[in-house]
């Protein structure tokens, strides 16, 4: 409920004409374009382009390069954005598989001095053992 005000205040979703009651009453296009603002602000959209590209949408035809600009320039921002997720697991992959590797070879206390497969890299220089594996 909060969420559909909030879209409603943002200029994510029109009024919604309400019952006799009070009660919002939503059309099944307004259920799905709830489901796209939610799509993507999950996908981290700012608000404010969410509400313009609502905005262009409610206008009707003829804004369609704008849409497309709107899209195009988010799509490059979630795609940097998976680019750097993608790099971070690849490293906690290699990092699960370290550990898992050295607890089955009995040798996991030497994880972060073992070798540039691990956490060598992060090994205190002045020889102590750290404790950040």
């Amino acid at each position: 409920m909060d969420t559909l005000r909030f879209y409603e205040r943002e200029g994510l979703l029109p009024r919604a004409p309400r019952s006799a009651s009070g009660r919002r009453i939503f059309t099944a296009d307004d259920i799905e374009w709830i489901s796209v603002c939610q799509r993507l602000r999950a996908s981290g959209m700012p608000i404010p382009d969410i509400a313009k590209y609502a905005e262009l949408v409610r206008n009707g035809p003829g804004n369609e390069p704008q849409r497309l600009e709107i899209l195009q320039r988010h799509e490059v921002t979630v795609r940097a954005e998976m680019a750097t997720l993608h790099k971070a697991l690849d490293l906690i992959e290699l990092k699960v598989d370290a550990y898992a590797r050295a607890m089955q070879e009995g040798n996991a206390d030497q994880l972060f001095v073992r070798s540039s497969d691990d956490d060598a890299a992060l090994a205190p220089r002045d020889g102590s053992r750290g404790e950040n594996c």
